[in-house]
């Protein structure tokens, strides 16, 4: 399994790490916890979580392909989000 992280400073990141879950639950499945989404793209799985004012993401997929769909539809969709729109996601690897 590969795997890449990214995060970025909000400070509403809890309010954020929500809107998102309810976002892609709309068309794939997703798994909601205090804190934390677990989104289950037909690709791979992106993990969200909020730790104070840190929005942090962890993808995971079977190939560097699939993981770099993952990450691209994270990433198209963060200028959804108004705080943080004109962010832009460094992915570091994971392995």
């Amino acid at each position: 399994m590969l795997k890449s992280t990214s995060s970025v400073t909000a400070e509403k990141a809890e309010k954020y790490q929500d809107m998102l879950g309810k976002h892609f639950a709309r068309k794939v499945s997703v798994e909601t916890h205090t804190q934390q989404s677990v989104v289950h793209f037909p690709m791979g799985i992106c993990r969200i979580n909020s730790e104070g004012s840190a929005l942090n993401f962890q993808c995971e997929a079977q190939t560097a392909e699939a993981l770099a769909a993952v990450q691209s539809i994270i990433d198209r969709h963060i200028p959804l989000l108004k705080a943080i729109r004109d962010t832009q996601l460094v992915w570091q690897d994971q392995g």
